[in-house]
């Protein structure tokens, strides 16, 4: 099964301070409610409406919500890597934009670690069934998807600081590359701009925790999101009007054809 988990828990720890912290440190950090599958459902939906024609209308997304409070996307098999990869960066990049940026106020002597704080994780588990992004060598291994920002490191502020101070975060601006991690440990980066590139000296390691589906589930259908066909011809201009117009003009053409041969034959 190839599907999308997104942790529903925020890491909203306070910072862990080292050194002289001659006065108070204050520090926002971003609170968020738990996800639950309905909210998924309605950013499933949009997402969708990005790419109108990409998805055939039969192309349906179940999500499922753990025991743990974790959200499962159950994805259609019709999907490909590169359509995966953008819905990772989409479900990344809405965990971040209510993330605030940690503010230190008062005398710090030491240097001050600020963690930065994990968003709802989204990280895809698929079977590579395409030739999209990677290569066909990798056809039929099991791989994760996530946004390739993940592992960097804390930033870090050293020496005196008698000022506010933003801290910048990897929450400042929108990620526009994945990261594949194959079964096999082998690492690439994809910017969606040129071929993946290879991860040297990584140590990530491929892990795919198990869990049991619940009964309940919410779905999202491509058809139902995005009309098509008939009701696209209609929004071009076509009119019920026109119709009706269109197939009494085809039954008197019919007619006058069936008198002309009745009439031909005699």
């Amino acid at each position: 099964m190839d599907y999308i988990r997104i942790s529903s828990h925020r890491v909203t720890e306070s910072p862990s301070h080292q050194g002289l912290v001659a006065e108070h440190v204050e520090v926002l950090t971003a609170h968020s409610s738990q996800l639950t599958a309905k909210d998924v459902k309605e950013l499933l939906k949009d997402w969708i409406k990005l790419y109108p024609n990409s998805f055939a209308p039969d192309v349906e997304f179940k999500i499922y919500q753990l025991a743990d409070g974790d959200i499962i996307i159950q994805l259609h098999e019709d999907l490909s890597s590169m359509a995966v990869s953008l819905l990772v960066l989409y479900f990344e990049n809405i965990s971040r934009q209510d993330t605030k940026t940690p503010r230190h106020q008062g005398l710090v002597a030491e240097s001050v670690e600020v963690p930065i704080a994990n968003g709802q994780q989204p990280t895809a588990y698929i079977t590579i069934d395409d030739t999209e992004i990677l290569l066909k060598q990798n056809e039929g291994k099991r791989a994760m998807v996530f946004c390739s920002h993940r592992d960097a490191e804390t930033p870090r502020h050293q020496g005196l600081v008698t000022e506010p101070v933003e801290v910048p975060t990897a929450n400042s601006q929108q990620l526009t590359a994945v990261r594949f991690l194959l079964e096999d440990n082998y690492v690439l980066d994809y910017n969606f701009e040129k071929r993946p590139q290879p991860v040297k000296n990584c140590d990530l390691a491929f892990e795919e925790p198990e869990f049991s589906l619940p009964e309940e589930y919410e779905s999202v259908r491509v058809g139902d999101v995005v009309k098509k066909k008939i009701d696209e011809v209609l929004e071009e201009g076509l009119t019920p009007t026109k119709l009706l117009i269109y197939f009494l003009c085809g039954a008197i053409g019919l007619s006058i054809g069936f008198l002309i041969v009745y009439f031909m034959s005699k």
